[in-house]
Parts: structure tokens; sequence; C-alpha cells
């Protein structure tokens, strides 16, 4: 093989080995929600939310997005069943930072360390 054809075999497998990785180059998240159109008005949209908050369909006004959970356990009894999680290592298997593939009723809940 002369050393023009191995030049041009050479330059052609680098142009094929730089450029396949801009094909697969794209945006995480698609723009086509800024192509929706609306065909109600702004006054409307916003009377609809005020009306859902005052009827309790969107509860937005809660810290966080998440309304208050009513227990009816008593707080000792959720003291010790936080208590005995703790020293079961359930607390430590829940925070442990996820070192396996394999399913978590695999793993012993005395692997979490």
């Amino acid at each position: 093989m002369n050393p023009t054809r191995q030049l041009l075999a050479a330059a052609i497998t680098a142009t094929a080995l730089f450029s396949s990785g801009a094909a697969f180059a794209q945006e995480a998240t698609p723009d086509t929600w800024l192509q929706t159109s609306s065909v109600q008005t702004r006054a409307a949209v916003v009377a609809d939310a005020a009306a859902a908050r005052l009827n309790g369909l969107a509860q937005s006004w809660n810290e966080g997005y998440i309304a208050p959970l009513q227990s009816t356990t008593p707080r000792a009894e959720v003291r010790n069943q936080t208590l005995q999680a703790i020293r079961s290592g359930e607390v430590k298997a829940i925070n442990a930072e996820v070192y396996s593939q394999l399913p978590a009723t695999t793993l012993r809940v005395a692997q979490a360390g």
C-alpha cells in the first residue's frame, strides 16, 4: 500500500472517529412545549387557579408543596419505632450509598455498615 493511500485511509478513519460523537449531542429536554398555544386568556387561567385553591384542589400554598400528614400514631410509639430502626441498622441502610446493582431484597440490613 502506498503512503498516499495510507494517509487517505488514516484521514478518513480520523474523520469518522471525531465526527461520530457529534451525532449524539442533543439537548436533555426538548423545547417542544414552547410551541403550545393556549385558548384561555391569562385572566381565565388566574381565575381557575384561585378557584382551585379555594376548593382545596391546589395545595401550592403549603411549604414544600406537601400537605401535612395527619397521623393517629402516638408520639411515643413513633419515637420507639425510630429508635428500633436506628438499632437494627435500617436507618443506615436507607441513607447508605448504593454500592451494588443487586435488588434490595438480596442485601442484608447488616451490610449497610
